[in-house]
Formats: C-alpha cells, structure tokens, sequence
C-alpha cells in the first residue's frame, strides 16, 4: 500500500484517522493529508474584502488548526505531506483518490443514516464516489499498531468477494486471524427474502453455510488462520456484537456503492454499522 489518502480537519475524529493511517503504513509508504476548505458563504464579507484576503485568512486559520496532526505524523518519521485545497471537500477527496492512491483513510462522527446524510456527512458521498478502498474510523476506536483480529462479513456477493480479498492481503501482511462472519435474516423478520423452504433455524444456519463455502475457500487458498460463524437476525447488529466479543481490530465490508439518498432508503448495512461499532471499518466496494 504504497500511498495513502488521509482527509483531514481539526477533530478529533481525523486525529484517530491519523493514527490508524500511521499504523496501518509501513516506511515504505506515504501519506498525503488532505484538508478541503469549502467555498466561503458569506457575500458580504467576500464583496467587502474580496475572495484573496479571505481565502489567504482561511489557509492561515487550517495551518493553525492541523498543527497538532502534522506534529504527529512528524514524529512517526512516515514520509507525509499536506495539501490545502479549495472546494467542497467530497468533491476534493474524489478527484484526489483518482491520482493512485490505494486507500483512504478518514474519521467519522459515527451519526445514523439519515442524521449523517442530513449533516452533509463527508463519509458517505466520499463511499459512493471512488473506487479504492476507504477506512472509517471512529472518534472512540481503539487504534492498535499492529492488527490481531480481522472480522470479514459476507452477504454471498461479488463485492464481498472483492472485501475479502483485500482483508486477506491486508491481514496476512500483519500476521492477523480472521472470523468470517455471515449473519441470515429469519422470513419471518423479513418476509420473501428467501422464498419457500424454510423451516426450522437449522435451516436457516445451512443457508448461511451455503453463503460462507466461496469465502471458507479463499481463506484456504490464502493458508491464513481463520474461524466462521453463521448467526441469525440482524446483520448490522450481529457484526457490531462479533466485533466487540472478539477484540476486532478493523471489520471489513463490501459495499454495493449506492449513493447517499438510495443507500438511506435502502437501509444499507454498510452505513447501519457505520453507526453502530466503535471499531475501524475497511470499505471495499
């Protein structure tokens, strides 16, 4: 993971974004913290003293405001730089993340779906618009140097494939065990989703045998150490539990990369957990 992608501000959730970018790099990697400074609002103002003056406060204001992230990484001796930019910070995170880059990482304030998409959370949108990896991680997540435990959950989709894959390759660099994790939905919480047959929870658990072979496979291919498990109810609140119970150091998800309005509607795991674990999440859409 040559380059990594950090967007930065002056919270506390980008700080612990630093620290997990800083562990997860090794010293032949990079970081490039990015910090957007949205269009100033205020025309009065903008007419009063034009836009130099006031973009020339700005950029004296977030040199200000990053010192403490960029005295951290300066003590990591991790080879880092810091870009300013102008712009709406989703956009200026896309069009960065296109320059290749392996991986974003970026905190998160953890709000609900809607509340966070109603907050013009940054995470989201940045989710849906690229293409590389993105970790999300938590004001409050434990950022550990070295990863122990990787929890990979599967919904038998191709993206899923994908986030396995890239938790495997991530994982073994770090020596980490895995627990693959599928979680069924009883029809009877939801009804239709998987049509006649079903009887008793023995079943279910056999439906979601049935989703963990591909995955058991790859771990096996791989020659890593891993677990499985096979839970019935809620996904979300079952990966939240799994993480907790085993110590997770990061959990990994792939993500079918709707937009912030179909993602809320839908009620996508992905932006449930988001929500719900304290613990760093990988993205892999």
């Amino acid at each position: 993971m040559p380059r990594i992608l950090v967007p930065v501000d002056q919270t506390p959730q980008s700080m612990q974004a630093v620290k997990f970018a800083l562990a997860l790099a090794k010293q032949e990697d990079s970081l490039t913290l990015l910090h957007a400074i949205p269009p100033f609002s205020a025309r009065f103002v903008v007419n009063q003293l034009g836009n130099k003056p006031v973009e020339e406060f700005q950029l004296e204001e977030a040199k200000e405001d990053l010192k403490s992230i960029e005295e951290l990484v300066q003590a990591s001796q991790v080879p880092c730089e810091m870009v300013i930019q102008f712009g709406e910070p989703p956009e200026v995170i896309a069009a960065h993340a296109r320059d290749g880059y392996a991986a974003i990482v970026m905190g998160t304030h953890g709000y609900g779906r809607m509340t966070g998409f109603l907050m013009q959370s940054v995470s989201y949108p940045t989710i849906h618009d690229v293409d590389i990896p993105v970790f999300l991680v938590p004001e409050d997540a434990q950022v550990n140097e070295k990863w122990k435990t990787v929890l990979v959950a599967v919904d038998g989709s191709d993206h899923a494939k994908r986030a396995t894959a890239q938790a495997i390759r991530l994982g073994k660099e770090q020596g980490a065990r895995f627990i693959l994790l599928t979680a069924v939905i009883p029809p009877a919480s939801y009804a239709g989703v998987y049509g006649i047959g079903w009887e008793d929870a023995a079943t279910l658990e056999e439906w979601g045998e049935q989703t963990l072979r591909p995955y058991r496979d790859m771990f096996e291919a791989a020659q890593v150490p891993y677990e499985s498990k096979v839970l019935i109810g809620d996904p979300s609140m079952s990966i939240k539990d799994v993480a907790h119970e085993s110590g997770a150091d990061v959990i990994v998800l792939g993500h079918h990369g709707l937009g912030g309005v179909a993602g809320t509607l839908m009620g996508s795991v992905t932006f449930k957990v988001i929500h719900r674990t304290r613990t760093p999440l990988l993205i892999v859409k």
